[in-house]
Parts: structure tokens; C-alpha cells; sequence
């Protein structure tokens, strides 16, 4: 009979770890449609990790612990440089989490909660979302499940344990766990409280189970400590990495720090209603306002939670409590709230107390019923909970949320649209590829060229990057494709001043994107002219002054062909509408930005733009660029009068400007245009 009973466990296992695993790797690249940044900031330090850079904290992205990253570097060495691989590494530790949360659960409450509790993780949208995206939050849940599991096992009396083993050994393999998960993710920062409460809960209720176990917890909480110090050392050494200031989501344990716990009590009864009220509203994190329980789920975790209050005096219950109320914490000391990422150590005891209600229903149906099979009603009561579960979780994860107002936008769908043409086109001719976002100084946004090597599995290809609403780049090759992920009508987005002519004779190719999601341009012939060649230009009075010659070097690589300008003269509170041509010699630097200086003399600054609407090491030399500086607004109080117009290039990340050269002959590093004549008058 035992030996039936432990088959259909592990038939039951097998069968929700088939079905956790499928909901985990069907269509991995379909949804998330695309590659989001926290994605590609992973994969970045994972890349760090294979060229030796090895460190247990990463300030890239606002700051991430490193084990993660570690676990990812071993995967993109074995499966290479592809959204694929980053897919694969987290719905692996999710799957491993599942496992350490079932054996946990097991322990604490037997095997009928643990396969409800295993089922409600399978198919949560909480769990599945996290796996699917790439995330190093799904690092967390395995680390502190066997913590959690080695802890129970090391500290419970003999009676409880069902197994041996020594006490010193567990608890000090659940240092060991507990150590690891502050290299996991910063929630975990929580979790030894966790430990601590419910030893002081055993000090007050349970002293029996402490005789003869305080060396023992010694041992384990300095073994967690030594794990710990590498990460402690490192963030008291290098406090600027940690930034939970960032968008402010700190605000209400700041607030709180300074004696207002009004925003902390506020994220707290939103925190503790994101089960079965209203969930995260944050779109990279769920449906907005989504609870994580359906409506019947949610009612049994109620009545789980209730349940365990009824028996606080037995540890097992006390310690499920203790960890969904201590790992919730960093949900409620931060905000937007609930928020399920930084709530996600709550994932190895929440599905718990569903099953919890579940298994106490069919107890107390069995005692009215005399005689009655209790089994049947048990498989059948977990199976309909999982059908409900899986059906509102599968349509929300694979249905609606794809669907929501900004998903495309953050998961770079066009970019992974664009992605896949290439790799089913033969053509190895030159791509321009129009992305709104180019800037590379952003703290979270990354260009899109850093997240093409992941999307794109072809290596021939030489992409430039652009702009298109404010740059026009012309390549040396033929023939050119203009891609626009996002844009089915690139008439309507580009400035006729910039690419009537490329608009004219170009070919718009038919099928390159899903209908209304993009836009593909074929220039097959010659270029047309585009662009100004022409325009006087002065040295720099600095640079000894007087008129210079077109083309200007700028550095070695870029030269200034022509400029014009707009309106010829301007009132104040107008906007110039000054359009620049270039032409690439060598590759430039990185990180270009090209200033415009509107100055009321050499030195004193009116108005000016910075900024390249261009990624500037994708070009190559022969290319050809043009941009346009629409962002020039003139004071609406500026005086009339002449002032003067100054251009230049610099680098961002070094603020070292580009030199100019008259033959051998240094020129400063900015050029003059044509004065800008301000009048007040009407035009």
C-alpha cells in the first residue's frame, strides 16, 4: 500500500513537472515578444563573468548580485549569444525552485499540500512570468528553499524528522543556502529574519526543540555570515553600487527613516492584498492589477492563512507565516506596490496554503461521511483548482498580457521582428535600421545595437543604427534596406527635409513584418542627392578665427560636407531648424554626440542641443549621414540682435571633444556658421 501511494506521488510529480516545464519552454521567443532591458542588462555581466571579470556585486543596471549572472555565463558558453539561451537559464532555476519548494513544503506539511502547492507554482502567472523573461529573480526561490528545507530538517525534534542526520551538518548546509541567496537577489536580504523569528518563536513555545541544537545554530548562522562577507565587504567598499534610490522606489522607507510611516503603511495593505485583491501594476511584472490568485484559489488562500493562524502554536505553520510575512517586506518598504518582483521570496510558501485549505476540507468531509473515500475527492478538488489556475494564468501569460499598451515598446518587438527577416533573407548588403531610442548614457535603457547580437543569430551583416525621425544615414554599399520595426508607414514618421529624396526611389518590400508592426525601404540604385554641400564657415576665435573651407575635418574620421538653415531670421521663442551633412572617413568613436551652441558672443551660452541621433560606431567608411537639429529654442525674451552658431563633436562617456585641422595646422574643436540674425519683427 506505501509502496502504491509513494508511485502515485511521483506519477503526480512527474506529471506537474511536465506541465511546469511545458508552460516554461513553449514558444520561448513568441512571448515575451522580444528582448526587455533588465534581460539584456543580465546578459551583459554574464558576459563580463566569461572575460574574467568576477566580482559578487555588479553596479550595472542600478546594481545586481552576481550569482546569477555566474549560473547565466555557464549557459551562453554552452548554448551561445541568444535570446534563446537567457530563456533556458531562468526557466531552469524556476524549475529548480519548484523542486526545493516541494520538498520544503513536503516537510512541513506532508505530500498532499506540497502537490497542490507544486501545481499553484507550476502554472502561477507569478512564477511563469519570471522563468519566461530571463530574470535573475528566479535565482531566489531554489537558494532559499533549501535553506528553508536544511534549516527544518537540522532544528525539528527526532519525532518530526523522518529522516536522520546530523544537526550541525543541516544547519550548516542551511548557512550555507542562506549565505548564497545575498548573491541571488536583494530581497534576500530579509530572509535571515526569517530564521531568527522562528528561533525565538522555539525559545517561547517550543523549547525542546532548541536542547542541544544552540551549537548547532551557531554553526549555521556563522557559516552564513562567512558566505555573506565577500557581498557585505564589497557594498560597504562600494556604497554608489547599491541604488535603491533610483525612480524613488525607496520613497516609503526613506519617508519612513524620517518619522512618517504614512507611504510605508500605504505599500504595506497593498502588499498584503496582492493575492487576492489587486496585484502589480506594473506591466513588466504582470497584467496590471492582476492578483496572483483567481478568485476561487484566492479564497482557499484565505482560508490557509486562516488555518495557520488557528495552529500558530505548531512550528510548521508558525514558520510558513513567518516566511510570507518577512519576505513580503520588500514589497512593502518600496513602491510602485504590490510589486511581485521584489516580493519574490514569498513564492516558496505561498502555494501553500491553498492546499493547506484544501486538505482540511476533504479531512473534515471524510469525518461527516462515515465510510467514505477521501482520496477521490482530494485528486479531483486539486485537479479542478489547477484547471482553473492553469486556464485564467495560460490566457492572462500568453493571451492578454502580450497585448498591453506598452509591451511591444519595452520588449523591443520590432527590433526582434527585424531580427528574424534578416535571418530568413539571403541579402548581406547594408541595413540602416531606424530606432526612436539610440542615447547610450542611459542608467537602464541600452541601444538597440547592444541588443541585436541576442536577437540576431546571422554574424555578416553590417547594421547602422539611426534615428530616422532626425538622422538619415546613406551607406557606401548597395543595396541599402531601411528597416522600421514598429512603423508601417515611414512617410509619417521621417522628416520630408531629410529623406524625400530616399522616400522617392526607394521600394517598399511587402512582407518583411507581421502586418501594422513595421516597414521595409529597398534602395537598389545609385543614391540620390541628398543633403546640403554648401553653407560659410569660420575657425573658432580661439583657434586663431577666420573663414575655413568646406569639407571640415572633425578628428580623423568625420568630415562636415554642408549645412542650411531655418527660418533665415528668427524671433525669439522660435525654434532653428539647422540640417547638417556628413561624411564618414574612418570609424568613428563610440558614444558620439554633436553639440549645437547658439552664443551670445564666443563664451556666453543662449541656447544650444546636444545629442547624435545616430549609434556612431556602426558606421563605416564611404557612409554618409545627415541630422537634423530641431531642438535649438530661442529664449522667448532674447533681445534682438546677431548671435553667433557654433557645431562640434564629443565623445559622452568622456566629454573629449573632437579636434579640427586646417592641414597640419590645429583649428580648436568647435566650428562657427553663419550668424544668426534675431529680429523681432513679423515675418
Amino acid at each position: 500500500m506505501r509502496a502504491m501511494t509513494k508511485r502515485r506521488e511521483w506519477t503526480a510529480l512527474l506529471l506537474l513537472f511536465l506541465l511546469a516545464a511545458g508552460l516554461r519552454w513553449w514558444a520561448p521567443l513568441a512571448v515575451p515578444p522580444g528582448l526587455e532591458m533588465d534581460e539584456l542588462i543580465e546578459a551583459q555581466i554574464a558576459e563580463q563573468v566569461l572575460q574574467g571579470d568576477w566580482r559578487p556585486f555588479y553596479e550595472a543596471g542600478q546594481g545586481r548580485e552576481g550569482l546569477y549572472h555566474y549560473w547565466l555565463a555557464g549557459w551562453l558558453a554552452i548554448l551561445g549569444r541568444r535570446l534563446f539561451t537567457l530563456r533556458v537559464a531562468s526557466s531552469m532555476l524556476s524549475l529548480l525552485g519548484l523542486a526545493a519548494g516541494y520538498i520544503l513544503t513536503r516537510r512541513l506539511f506532508g505530500p498532499a499540500v506540497a502537490l497542490v502547492a507544486l501545481a499553484g507554482g507550476a502554472a502561477s502567472f507569478w512564477t511563469l512570468f519570471a522563468a519566461r523573461s530571463g530574470l535573475r529573480s528566479t535565482s531566489l526561490p531554489p537558494l532559499a528553499a533549501l535553506a528553508g528545507y536544511f534549516f527544518w530538517r537540522g532544528l525539528a525534534p527526532r519525532a518530526v524528522r523522518r529522516a536522520g542526520g546530523r544537526s550541525r551538518l543541516l544547519l550548516a548546509a542551511a548557512g550555507l543556502f542562506l549565505g548564497l541567496t545575498f548573491y541571488a537577489y536583494t530581497a534576500a536580504r530579509v530572509l535571515p529574519a526569517v530564521f531568527l523569528l522562528f528561533a525565538l518563536y522555539l525559545g517561547a513555545f517550543h523549547r525542546d526543540w532548541l536542547a542541544g541544537r544552540m551549537q548547532a545554530l551557531f554553526l549555521g548562522g556563522l557559516v552564513a555570515l562567512l558566505v555573506m562577507l565577500p557581498l557585505l565587504r564589497y557594498l560597504q567598499t562600494h556604497p554608489e553600487a547599491d541604488q535603491f534610490d533610483f525612480l524613488d522606489f525607496n520613497r516609503p522607507l526613506a519617508a519612513l527613516e524620517q518619522g512618517n510611516p504614512e507611504p510605508a503603511l500605504r505599500t504595506t495593505l497593498a502588499t498584503l492584498g496582492m493575492f487576492t485583491f489587486r496585484g502589480d501594476p506594473l506591466i513588466f511584472d504582470n497584467v496590471p492589477g492582476r492578483p496572483v490568485f483567481d478568485p476561487l484559489n484566492g479564497l482557499l488562500f484565505l482560508a490557509g492563512v486562516g488555518i495557520a493562524l488557528a495552529r500558530l502554536r505548531r512550528p510548521a505553520y508558525a514558520f510558513a507565516l513567518l516566511w510570507l510575512l518577512v519576505s513580503l517586506v520588500p514589497g512593502m518598504l518600496s513602491q510602485p506596490a504590490p510589486n511581485f518582483y521584489r516580493t519574490v521570496g514569498a513564492q516558496v510558501v505561498a502555494f501553500a496554503f491553498p492546499g493547506l485549505a484544501l486538505v482540511e476540507v476533504v479531512r473534515r468531509w471524510r469525518r461527516r461521511r462515515s465510510g467514505w473515500a477521501g482520496r477521490p475527492a482530494l485528486v479531483g478538488g486539486a485537479a479542478l483548482l489547477l484547471a482553473v489556475h492553469l486556464v485564467g494564468n495560460g490566457r492572462a501569460y500568453f493571451a492578454t498580457w502580450p497585448r498591453v499598451e506598452g509591451i511591444r515598446f519595452f520588449w523591443q518587438s520590432g527590433l526582434a521582428e527585424a531580427a528574424r527577416y534578416l535571418d530568413r533573407t539571403p541579402d548581406d548588403g547594408p541595413v540602416v535600421l531606424c530606432t526612436v531610442l539610440t542615447y547610450e548614457h542611459d542608467p537602464w535603457w541600452r541601444p538597440a545595437w547592444q541588443s541585436m547580437p541576442y536577437l540576431l543569430r546571422r554574424t555578416d551583416l553590417a547594421i547602422r543604427y539611426h534615428d530616422c525621425r532626425t538622422a538619415l544615414v546613406l551607406p557606401a554599399g548597395r543595396p541599402v534596406r531601411y528597416l522600421f520595426p514598429e512603423a508601417p508607414d515611414p512617410a509619417a514618421l521621417v522628416s520630408d527635409g531629410l529623406w524625400g529624396p530616399v522616400l522617392t526611389a526607394a521600394t517598399l518590400v511587402p512582407g518583411a513584418f507581421p502586418s501594422g508592426q513595421g516597414a521595409l525601404l529597398r534602395l537598389d540604385g545609385p543614391l540620390p542627392a541628398v543633403g546640403p554641400t554648401s553653407g560659410a564657415v569660420r575657425w573658432a576665435p580661439e583657434a586663431g578665427g577666420g573663414p575655413a573651407s568646406l569639407p571640415v575635418a572633425f578628428g580623423q574620421s568625420l568630415r562636415l560636407l554642408g549645412y542650411r538653415r531655418a527660418p533665415a531670421h528668427p524671433r525669439p521663442g522660435d525654434r532653428l531648424r539647422l540640417v547638417t551633412a556628413w561624411e564618414v572617413q574612418a570609424p568613428p568613436p563610440p558614444r558620439l554626440a554633436l553639440f549645437t551652441h547658439l552664443l551670445a558672443d564666443p563664451q556666453t551660452l543662449v541656447a544650444q542641443q546636444d545629442g547624435l541621433p545616430l549609434t556612431s560606431h556602426s558606421l563605416r567608411p564611404g557612409d554618409r549621414f545627415l541630422v537634423l537639429h530641431d531642438q535649438v529654442q530661442l529664449p522667448a525674451e532674447l533681445p534682438a540682435g546677431t548671435y553667433l552658431l557654433s557645431i562640434g563633436l564629443y565623445r559622452s562617456d568622456t566629454m573629449e571633444r573632437l579636434p579640427l585641422h586646417e592641414g597640419a595646422r590645429p583649428r580648436g574643436d568647435r566650428l562657427f556658421l553663419e550668424p544668426v540674425v534675431v529680429t523681432e519683427e513679423s515675418r
